[in-house]
């Protein structure tokens, strides 16, 4: 069974086959959050099967290894699961993989088994579960697919890709109707992050959920979301579970069906909210980080931004949910924690890279919590005590919001306003604070070539 690629998806097919053909081993692919890669890659490994390759599509998430074997079954094409409790078909020409579980199960396949890999979501390649599956898989052709070839601990994807094909833009897509048209409201000028400490490359989660991000928001979300989205159904992001989960009650207690989702429900659970939110049985559904990528759920209206991140990748992954076109929909964005002004608006033109920028520096010392019931010391991220089996219920908390109002922007103001922002920062030390402010990863390098900029006007406006 063919399937019919927009022409844009064929032009890429066309772009990427060539990459392969000038010599490139490994090949990243970037499309904008709702172009259609999971039909790209799903063609390309319809062909390379029918050729006698064998392919493996590699996901990081449950939600993205169901998605993509659907998308293979539309086309016909015999695949198997590798994944956690599936027994292995390893006769069919595709399989889709749970990076994970394959790379515990490296030791049972030969290194030349697989002739491409395809790497979804392909930001994370770097981590060093992707790393043993494409070093152990080193004769395969790989083709990495992203909407945002970018990560936040800057590690650089040219490490492991050597050429980058790229689709259209989003502002491309959007004029042609291949994304929603969207109005984004957000904070008035003057709002920012600024306090919140940086961890890892992004805000620091645990202090914005009991800070700017969490407990304290611009603007009731509940009412924002009645003037703007008028029973539409939206995607909320948020600071922490408990976060995600009192958020939800707020919406609840003002009659508005909704709930969170976290990785702690099994899958089922999971899939089921976010088929209540496809057929409009639940209007809002509210999440930490579990949707941000890989989530396609065409008939969502809106979202909400209740997480403050200076991580250009994650801002796109979220806006990204809501843009699925639908006949006669405007989508419709909410920024309440100064997202937008940080970092551009979603139609903003990106320039993307292979090339990494210099690590943060990471704190030597994994943060610790203590259990209550046994005063074990033990890592932040563990849910079950080791010792005494206490297990560690996320912390309610009440939702306190700050009077304001979000005002509708455009990207033309958007880009007004930042640069009178950046003509009233006169010194370097100013433009660094504003650098910094906008989430940027070389504040200092930005500051000096805005100076040099003006020095170079100055000199042209002397001889004029």
């Amino acid at each position: 069974m063919a399937i019919a690629l927009r022409p844009y998806q064929l032009e890429a097919v066309q772009r990427v086959r060539l990459a392969f053909l000038e010599g490139h081993r490994a090949v990243l692919f970037v499309l904008p959050t709702g172009g259609g890669k999971t039909v790209v890659f799903s063609h390309i490994a319809q062909q390379a099967a029918a050729r006698g390759n064998r392919i493996a599509v590699l996901v990081h998430r449950a939600e993205l290894l169901e998605q993509a074997s659907r998308a293979l079954a539309d086309l016909g094409v015999e695949h198997g699961l590798i994944a956690a409790g599936r027994s292995m078909n390893l006769r069919a020409p595709v399989q889709v993989a749970s990076v994970g579980s394959l790379a515990r199960r490296l030791s049972m396949l030969p290194r030349d088994f697989f002739q491409l890999l395809v790497v979804d979501e392909s930001h994370h390649a770097s981590a060093s579960t992707w790393a043993k599956a494409l070093e152990h898989f080193n004769t395969a052709k790989v083709l990495g697919v992203t909407a945002t070839p970018c990560r936040s601990d800057g590690q650089p994807l040219g490490a492991w890709f050597s050429c980058m094909v790229l689709g259209p833009t989003p502002a491309w897509l959007s004029d042609n109707g291949y994304l929603a048209p969207a109005r984004v409201y957000a904070p008035p000028v003057g709002f920012s992050a600024k306090g919140l400490r940086r961890r890892m490359g992004d805000f620091d989660l645990r202090q914005a959920a009991g800070a700017l991000g969490g407990s304290r928001i611009l603007g009731d979300a509940v009412s924002h979301y009645q003037r703007h989205l008028s029973g539409s159904t939206a995607i909320a992001f948020c600071c922490s579970i408990a976060h995600a989960q009192a958020v939800a009650e707020a919406f609840t207690e003002r009659g508005i069906r909704a709930a969170s989702i976290d990785g702690s429900q099994d899958v089922a659970t999971r899939r089921q909210l976010l088929e209540q939110l496809g057929s409009s049985e639940l209007k809002v559904l509210t999440s930490c980080s579990l949707i941000g990528e890989g989530v396609d759920v065409p008939s969502v209206g809106g979202c909400l931004l209740l997480r403050p991140t200076q991580s250009l990748a994650l801002h796109l992954q979220m806006i990204g949910r809501c843009l699925r076109p639908q006949p006669g929909k405007t989508a419709v964005i909410l920024d309440h924690v100064g997202n937008i002004e940080r970092l551009g608006h979603h139609l903003d033109e990106q320039e993307w890279s292979l090339d990494g920028v210099k690590k943060r520096e990471q704190s030597k010392a994994p943060p610790v919590k203590t259990c209550p019931q046994c005063f074990c010391a033990l890592a932040s991220t563990l849910s079950v005590c080791p010792e005494c089996g206490h297990v560690f219920r996320p912390e309610r908390q009440k939702l306190i919001t700050v009077e304001g109002e979000l005002r509708e922007i455009n990207q033309q103001e958007l880009r007004r306003q930042r640069k009178r922002e950046q003509s009233r920062a006169r010194t370097a030390t100013e433009l660094e604070a504003l650098g910094t402010q906008r989430g940027m990863k070389n504040p200092k390098g930005w500051a000096r070539h805005v100076i040099a900029s003006r020095q170079t006007r100055g000199h042209w406006s002397l001889l004029a």
